[in-house]
């Protein structure tokens, strides 16, 4: 097993590094629409049709489709019923209204969030670190010259910008990595476990314990016992989910299936917590949290504490747990984007400045 995940965690690193120079967002292409046979369970009352759309430039089998469902015309109660369901987890709900004469998916029934990113890929970019204080550069790295400064967005990353707009309506999303460990006691301290999978045998998970706006987090533990967090989703539906599939610029935002996630993380090699937020969960600004002012990353590097940084509310750090030294951090920009805006059927979309170069020298 442990030169299965050598292997898997390699090929993932070589998908990561960056090959487009400037950090923007891309729309997935649609190659392909075609009808699927997958149904809603919340919307079982309610026609619909499930379509899975085909990006053929992805690099992978598993990144090439991603679903939707079309609703048509449907009456107000449904229309009602539907925003409900599906953005009623979240205080920051769809802001499409109803029109009899207007047809509709399930997009537009979800978060803002997830339908301005939904569809997307992001390109990361990397920059050289540069601090005024020549110590701390040398403390860090051999090669000071060439430290690297990432702008990266990951599952987690996503997921957790989901779940603190759903508890803060008005929150700004906010691009970051985080360390995964840090990730994994913020989100598990603020939701309660409802089930843990590990066997094949045990999946598909009950749809009696899922619910739109729960997590499906992704594990395994290393042969030193560490335990890695892999991956989250948010659940949509019964066996539905939307997630970031990976960290590197080929990787899509979103929605799939539950045979999906399972085949690219295999229950056995993998084991699955689904937890639900809970309703007063603690979800403050990344920075408060994942960046360099976190006395949490002050006290995993007391060296640190000595150094004026001048980078702290706009960086965030990784690094290798079962190494823990200054030598193995990853040093990563946070950049808070603009508010949301709407397009000509009312959903959220993303400002036209974010299918741009982000980072600005």
């Amino acid at each position: 097993m442990y030169l299965f995940f050598k292997v898997f965690f390699i090929y993932f690193i070589l998908l990561l590094i960056p090959k487009t120079s400037k950090a923007e967002f891309v729309r997935l292409k649609d190659d392909q629409t075609e009808s699927c046979s997958f149904q809603l369970f919340e919307a079982r009352n309610i026609k619909h049709q499930c379509l899975v759309t085909t990006d053929e430039s992805s690099p992978l089998e598993f990144w090439k489709n991603r679903l939707s469902f079309d609703f048509g015309k449907i009456s107000e109660e449904n229309f009602i019923y539907l925003k409900n369901t599906y953005s009623g987890w979240s205080s920051s709900q769809t802001t499409v209204s109803y029109d009899k004469n207007k047809s509709y998916q399930l997009i537009d029934f979800l978060p803002p969030l997830i339908q301005a990113l939904n569809g997307h890929r992001f390109i990361p970019e990397e920059t050289t670190l540069k601090n005024e204080d020549e110590n701390f550069l040398k403390l860090v790295s051999s090669s000071p010259d060439e430290l690297k400064k990432y702008l990266y967005m990951n599952c987690w990353g996503l997921v957790y910008e989901v779940l603190r707009a759903a508890k803060h309506a008005q929150a700004e999303p906010t691009i970051f990595m985080a360390q995964a460990s840090l990730m994994l006691t913020q989100l598990r301290n603020n939701s309660d476990m409802l089930l843990t999978l590990q066997e094949p045998s045990e999946f598909p998970i009950p749809r009696s314990l899922s619910e739109p706006g729960d997590m499906i987090l992704v594990m395994h533990k290393s042969s030193a016992g560490y335990e890695y967090l892999d991956h989250i989703a948010i659940a949509i539906d019964d066996g539905i989910y939307f997630e970031k599939a990976g960290t590197g610029e080929d990787v899509p935002i979103r929605i799939i299936d539950e045979a999906t996630l399972v085949k690219i993380w295999p229950p056995g090699v993998f084991y699955y917590e689904l937890r639900r937020p809970h309703q007063d969960a603690s979800l403050p600004h990344p920075q408060e949290i994942f960046s360099l002012k976190s006395p949490e990353i002050r006290e995993q590097f007391v060296t640190l504490e000595k150094i004026l940084l001048n980078i702290s509310d706009e960086t965030s750090v990784t690094w290798d747990v079962e190494i823990k030294s200054l030598s193995s951090i990853s040093w990563f920009h946070m950049i808070d984007i603009s508010p949301l805006s709407r397009d000509d059927t009312e959903k959220a979309r993303l400002i036209d400045n974010l299918y741009q170069p982000i980072l600005i020298e």
